[in-house]
This record gives C-alpha cells, sequence and structure tokens, in this order.
C-alpha cells in the first residue's frame, strides 16, 4: 500500500520540483539583467566607450540601447532560460544615470 501512495505521490513532487526551479532561474535572470543595466547605465553616464560590453560582461547574451541627454539610460532584456522562456517570459530592467558633463 505504500508503495502504491509513493507511486502516485513522487510525479507531483518532482512537477513541484521543475516549478520551483524554473522560478528560480527567472528570478535569478532578473537580478543580473537589473545589475548589468545598473552597470551599463553609470559606464554610459561618465562616457565608457562600450557601455554594452559591460552589461554583456555582467550578463552574457543581453540586448541593450543606450539613450543618451541629461540623463543617460540604459535598457536590458534576455530572455529567461528554460521552460518559461519557451513561454516567452524576457527579462527586462531599465536603469537611468545622470550623464556627466562634457560628455
Amino acid at each position: 500500500m505504500v508503495t502504491a501512495e509513493l507511486a502516485v505521490a513522487m510525479p507531483a513532487v518532482v512537477l513541484v520540483l521543475l516549478i520551483v526551479l524554473a522560478a528560480a532561474s527567472a528570478g535569478i535572470t532578473q537580478l543580473r539583467v537589473a545589475d548589468a543595466a545598473r552597470v551599463a547605465a553609470r559606464q554610459a553616464a561618465i562616457g565608457s566607450v562600450d557601455p554594452a560590453g559591460a552589461a554583456r560582461r555582467v550578463a552574457p547574451g543581453v540586448s541593450v540601447s543606450v539613450e543618451r541627454g541629461e540623463l543617460t539610460c540604459v535598457s536590458v532584456s534576455r530572455r529567461v532560460p528554460g521552460p518559461l522562456g519557451g513561454l516567452g517570459l524576457t527579462a527586462r530592467s531599465r536603469s537611468c544615470a545622470f550623464t556627466e558633463p562634457g560628455q
């Protein structure tokens, strides 16, 4: 009887574990994308030649766009790996920094 109960419960436990791991992967990706946007905005605001390269060192595989003005704003995005990425989930972040004078 215990074996039958275990056989019924085990797939549910595995499914819950997979869902938790996919959610953790999405959360970690969002944190990396936010860090990459922050670093790239800081680099772009001080006049760095390659803020996108700085973002890609923090989070490989990201796409970066930079807008310059009084505020230098950087938008970074990356598709979430794993099954949630297959559903079209994308991690996005935008960060701004005051542009240094003379840039």
